[in-house]
C-alpha cells in the first residue's frame, strides 16, 4: 500500500499481489510488521511475531532486513517515497496552490485513520529513544522539508532571498502543525465529519498559502 500521488489516498501497489517477486514478498514482510508495531509498539512486537502475521520465516525476514531498525526505517523510507511522489506531482500542476491545498486535504484524511495514525506515533516515538533510528528518521524528514521547499517556492514566486526562505519555512512549519495535529488526535478520536474536516483543511491550508 502506499499514498497516491494524484489523490493523496492511499492505493494498493501492482507489486502487492502474492507471488509477484521478491519486492512482492518485502513488502508483505512490512506490512505484517507495520500491523504488530500499531497493536504492540516496537519493542513488544518481536521478529517471530511479524513472521507469523506475514506467514514467512523469521529467516526470510532476516533475508531483507538486519533487525527491526531496518524494518522500521524501510516503513518510514516508503511513506516519505510515496510523499515525494505526491510533491513531484504537485509541481508539474498548472496551479500549484489549488494542488497543494487538495493534496493536503486528502492527506489530512489518510491520517485522520487511527490505524496509519498509530504507526506514525509509534515511529516517532522510538526515533525519540533510539539513537539510530532518530538520525535516519531526522535525514527523512529533511529529504521531505527539501522536497517541500522547492514546491513552496513555486508558490511565492515574487519573493526572493531572506524574505523567500522565511515566508516558505514558516507556510511548511504551519502545514506540518495541522497535519501532524490531526494525526495526534486521530490516535484520541476524531469526532467530526471528516468531508467537513478535509474541506476545513484546505480553506486552513490556502489561507497560509495566499495570506499577504
Amino acid at each position: 500500500m502506499k499514498l497516491d500521488a494524484r489523490t493523496g489516498l492511499v492505493q494498493a501497489e501492482a507489486g502487492d499481489a502474492p507471488g509477484s517477486g521478491p519486492g512482492a514478498r518485502r513488502r508483505q514482510i512490512l506490512e505484517a510488521a507495520e500491523e504488530c508495531f500499531r497493536d504492540k509498539g516496537f519493542h513488544g512486537a518481536s521478529i517471530a511475531e511479524i513472521s507469523a502475521v506475514a506467514g514467512v520465516s523469521a529467516g526470510h525476514i532476516y533475508y531483507y532486513f538486519k533487525n527491526k531498525e531496518e524494518i522500521i526505517t524501510a516503513i518510514a523510507e516508503a511513506e516519505l517515497d510515496a510523499l515525494l511522489e505526491i510533491h513531484d506531482a504537485v509541481r508539474l500542476e498548472h496551479n500549484v496552490v489549488d494542488a497543494i491545498v487538495a493534496r493536503s486535504g486528502d492527506i489530512a484524511l489518510h491520517y485522520a485513520d487511527p490505524e496509519n495514525s498509530r504507526l506514525r506515533l509509534e515511529i516517532l516515538a522510538e526515533s525519540a529513544r533510539n539513537p539510530c533510528i532518530s538520525a535516519r528518521v531526522h535525514a527523512l524528514d529533511r529529504r521531505a522539508r527539501e522536497s517541500a521547499y522547492r514546491s513552496l517556492r513555486l508558490v511565492n514566486a515574487g519573493l526572493a532571498g531572506e524574505a523567500l526562505e522565511a515566508r516558505i519555512a514558516a507556510q511548511y512549519e504551519l502545514i506540518s502543525a495541522i497535519l501532524f495535529g490531526i494525526t495526534v488526535r486521530a490516535v484520541r478520536g476524531i469526532e467530526v465529519d471528516h468531508a467537513l474536516l478535509r474541506r476545513e483543511v484546505m480553506d486552513t491550508v490556502r489561507h497560509v498559502l495566499e495570506r499577504n
